[in-house]
């Protein structure tokens, strides 16, 4: 059989490792735009805004709207003289509407909602199941934007703030041009008589805050920290970069009595390090998305990264630990400017004072003004924060938001891929010692098209995603999709049925019961449990066959896979089949590095429908389809030659890119 030697043109044919999602239930008031999603399972409520709307639903089942006690709509329109006014400023009718963009819930059973109406931020306080109001709505500056493409973020604190009064903290841009980028804690209110002033950070000094894109903030014991991305300052003098960072706020902050007057005298920051080790290290330093994990000696913050804006764009997940950020906050070296063009130093420790930036005091306005002074020059650490090698790390996609669920004494993690419209499911646990493991589980094609606005998760229940037409929920399980044993075991929500060969959800009977595989601990017992992958191609085709585990080995019809050039081993453990033919066909098995079946594949190389050309139109026909072919090759070469013609002067490219080693990072 006769075909052109353009090996180029060979295209890699996957085996589909994406599967199809299902929806359990959908609920939709139309195409409304359902923007913001918050679970209280407290209340087993999921509350939904969308244009217009506040709902409550059941979390259990969001389509039943059956009765009050499990459907609640609040109509959120605002004045239609404001609204029209609004218009006439020359905003568009869907950014006048009324959209709900921050959304708390008290320990009261009180629901705060801060709305952008008609481009006038207003917060309410709602009942929680009725939605009725409890007070009368006020206008509001800097805690919610009336902008919705903006990157803001906020946390409700109820406890610990000055006298005990609760209060909202956020990350947002104010002024009418949105030229403040700000750090903000609103007046403090009792009995309808401000307490205490509001407080910021300063901004007109790009030292705290330097167009910062906040992604999320949490509150932890006498703490509020900021996860955002920002033009580093120490950077400046060489080039324009962002970083991802980590600040840091005392609740009980009340500024300084002449220097830092209303503004925060606790604020320190410091860089998220989340890069693959090498002798050219590879930092992700675009934080994407951010999410809080308790465990019992320590909280994790888990975070997707993506690379700066270039040709090369890659994306991961780390995870940062709140005792090393507190231990590096507390005693870590100080980083300063001498001059304005000076490069940052390290502060000499000696003139650190004993009431060192970032520490929370009785009342901060009986602090030295020499104290203050040195405070609001010295708030950037010099070391960062390690976020340890990458559970994950992917070429050419860009996550966006991350959610965990703890199960048992290990992670699951949620990450979505908007480019491809997927959930990326892993799992992450630390075993004895410093030994921490990941498996990529698999990945989740969502089913509809719209663009994605929120995500959220009822731990070990569901996951909620909210798009432009509806609210569609899904199990976390989804342990069908699981088609080999060892995969089953690792996922905690599941268990392998010897019998049946397939996964099923996890039930507690499974751990004692006959004929189960319930977890990673017995995974070893999966030798031979796994189903056969049906794979089917033509002659000269390429495809992969994906292990996911880089100490595998394969065997092809039960022996030994031999040393053959079109039969290539990938860096994490797949096996890549070039220019197939019928000889090709067979099963395929990917082993661990204990013989353990992981894997299995039977491909058939059909080449009854693939002849070689008999007439010389069959041969022509041929000719012009590799023809065309060639000549896009050519087009694409010759582009390629321009842009390194253009940027061959640039750094060196990290060998993970160059070797085509960036990928995930499985241990099974």
């Amino acid at each position: 059989m006769w075909w052109p030697p353009i090996l180029l043109l060979i295209v890699i044919a996957g085996t589909g490792t994406a599967s199809s999602l299902q929806p359990d239930n959908i609920f939709s008031a139309g195409r409304i735009e359902y923007r913001k999603l918050l679970v209280d399972a407290k209340s087993a409520s999921l509350y939904v805004g969308a244009r217009d709307h506040i709902f409550r639903l059941w979390i259990y089942n969001v389509n039943d709207t059956s009765s009050e006690s499990l459907y609640t709509d609040r109509e959120l329109k605002g004045d239609p003289e404001e609204t029209a006014e609004c218009e006439r400023s020359g905003n568009s009718p869907s950014e006048c509407s009324s959209w709900l963009r921050l959304l708390f819930v008290q320990s009261d059973g009180a629901l705060l909602a801060c709305t952008s109406q008609a481009m006038r931020p207003h917060i309410a306080k709602l009942d929680a199941l009725t939605m009725r109001d409890r007070d009368v709505p006020q206008s509001i500056i800097g805690v919610c934007s009336p902008h919705h493409n903006l990157n803001t973020t906020a946390v409700f604190v109820e406890f610990g703030n000055p006298d005990g009064l609760p209060t909202i903290y956020s990350g947002i841009r104010t002024g009418l041009s949105l030229e403040n980028h700000l750090i903000y804690r609103p007046p403090l209110v009792f009995n309808n008589k401000e307490v205490h002033s509001s407080m910021r950070t300063i901004y007109t000094d790009s030292k705290w805050l330097n167009e910062p894109q906040f992604v999320g903030s949490f509150e932890v014991g006498q703490y509020v920290y900021f996860f955002f991305r920002e033009l580093a300052v120490e950077f400046e003098n060489c080039g324009r970069a962002a970083y991802s960072r980590v600040a840091r706020i005392c609740k009980n902050d009340l500024g300084g009595k002449n220097v830092l007057r209303q503004v925060f005298t606790s604020y320190v920051k410091a860089r998220l390090n989340c890069s693959i080790s090498s002798q050219f290290p590879f930092y992700f330093d675009h934080i994407q998305s951010v999410y809080k994990v308790d465990s019992e000696s320590d909280t994790f913050f888990y975070a997707s990264f993506s690379t700066a804006d270039s040709l090369f764009v890659a994306s991961a997940v780390c995870h940062f630990s709140l005792n090393n950020i507190n231990r590096l906050f507390d005693n870590g070296l100080f980083s300063e400017q001498p001059s304005v063009t000076s490069a940052w130093i390290q502060t000499p420790p000696e003139q650190v004072p004993n009431n060192r930036p970032g520490q929370c005091v009785s009342d901060s306005r009986h602090t030295s003004d020499a104290d203050l002074h040195f405070a609001k020059s010295h708030l950037l650490m010099a070391d960062s924060v390690p976020g340890g090698e990458p559970i994950i790390h992917q070429k050419d996609v860009q996550f966006s938001t991350i959610l965990v669920d703890k199960v048992d004494n290990k992670h699951v993690i949620f990450v979505y891929v908007p480019s491809r419209s997927e959930i990326l499911k892993l799992v992450h646990w630390r075993e004895s010692g410093a030994n921490v493991k990941s498996v990529h589980l698999s990945t989740l094609r969502l089913p509809f098209p719209e663009k994605i606005f929120d995500i959220a998760i009822l731990p070990s229940e569901y996951l909620f995603v909210a798009d432009e037409a509806r609210v569609s929920q899904y199990r976390v399980s989804q342990c069908e999709v699981h088609v080999d044993c060892r995969r089953c075991a690792f996922d905690p929500y599941c268990s392998w049925n010897i019998a049946r060969g397939m996964c099923f959800t996890k039930e507690a009977i499974h751990s004692t019961a006959v004929g189960w595989i319930p977890d990673a601990n017995s995974a070893d017992r999966c030798s031979s449990q796994g189903k056969a992958s049906d794979v089917k191609i033509y002659p000269g085709d390429a495809t992969l066959l994906r292990c996911d585990s880089e100490s595998s080995s394969w065997t092809f019809e039960k022996q030994p896979l031999g040393s053959k050039d079109h039969l290539i081993v990938t860096a994490t453990g797949g096996l890549v089949v070039m220019n197939a033919s019928v000889e090709d066909s067979g099963v395929y098995r990917c082993l661990s590095s204990d013989g353990t079946p992981i894997m299995e594949y039977r491909l058939t190389v059909d080449g009854a429908n693939c002849a070689q050309p008999r007439t010389l139109d069959q041969f022509r026909s041929v000719q012009r389809e590799w023809c065309k072919k060639y000549d896009t090759y050519k087009q694409s070469l010759s582009e390629w030659q321009a842009w390194h013609d253009r940027n061959s002067h640039c750094p060196r490219v990290p060998e993970q890119f160059t070797a085509g080693k960036l990928s995930n990072n499985i241990v099974i």
